[in-house]
């Protein structure tokens, strides 16, 4: 069992999670990751005890539809927060810790299930968020890149298809391969975005323009100048810790 107790206890940990607010819990207690020769203590911060804040799986809003942030991921989720706090702890140097912990995440989700495909989903968005904690401008390319690379796939090639510019067609076909080669050891990220953006890009808008349809009874309200009335909740106070 890769998820235990500790590194002499192998039986499932069942973390403690405590409220925070809307987003946010706080990890109380540890667990271990085992994964061949590589152990995980989460939080990391041994001998001392600690409470870890995080947010479960990041999963933004509008993709909570397709990727939801607990279930399966909620321990190599809050595994990943741990590591990553880890490696924006060392400055600059942390990128090659995170991306170490971005792949531990990656088999993390394997290891409980999580399908393949899934798996690459999160993985890839963990390694964007990579980029975005650790550099500048390449982040802006990377997501130009990919960008670029499904307007090829999904615009250029069926719209050069339907004119009969086979040439062109095989040429877009194939350009978001060789541009993802100048990523070097990113490569996988460059490309598998180009993939994946054609899946998630129609999700998020689709999920957005229901959301903003389902405001519209809400904003005429607010404009009408009804208040929220408070009631009690039926069961009684809500809890503060999910276990």
């Amino acid at each position: 069992m890769p998820f235990q107790v500790s590194v002499d206890d192998p039986t499932r940990p069942q973390p403690e999670l405590r409220v925070l607010d809307r987003k946010f819990f706080q990890l109380v207690g540890e667990f271990v990751y085992v994964h061949g020769d590589t152990v995980v203590t989460v939080p990391g911060c041994a001998p001392m005890p600690c409470l870890l804040r995080t947010d479960l799986a990041s999963i933004p809003a509008p993709l909570q539809g397709l990727l939801t942030p607990y279930g399966r991921q909620l321990l190599p989720a809050i595994m990943h927060d741990d590591l990553c706090k880890r490696a924006s702890a060392q400055g600059p140097e942390g990128n090659t810790l995170r991306r170490h912990a971005d792949e531990l995440f990656r088999l993390a989700l394997l290891d409980e299930g999580v399908g393949p495909f899934r798996s690459r989903i999160f993985w890839v968005g963990v390694e964007v968020g990579r980029f975005w904690t650790f550099t500048d401008v390449v982040r802006f390319l990377l997501i130009a890149h990919q960008v670029l690379g499904m307007l090829c796939w999904v615009v250029g090639v069926p719209w050069a298809l339907a004119t009969s510019h086979f040439g062109l067609a095989a040429l877009l076909l194939v350009l978001p391969v060789v541009l993802s080669l100048v990523w070097r050891r990113d490569f996988p990220v460059a490309l598998l975005g180009c993939l994946l953006l054609p899946v998630i890009a129609p999700t998020y808008l689709l999920t957005i323009a229901t959301a903003a349809v389902l405001w519209v009874p809400d904003g005429a309200a607010w404009l009408l100048g009804r208040r929220r009335t408070r009631r009690p909740p039926p069961l009684g106070p809500p809890t503060t810790v999910l276990r």
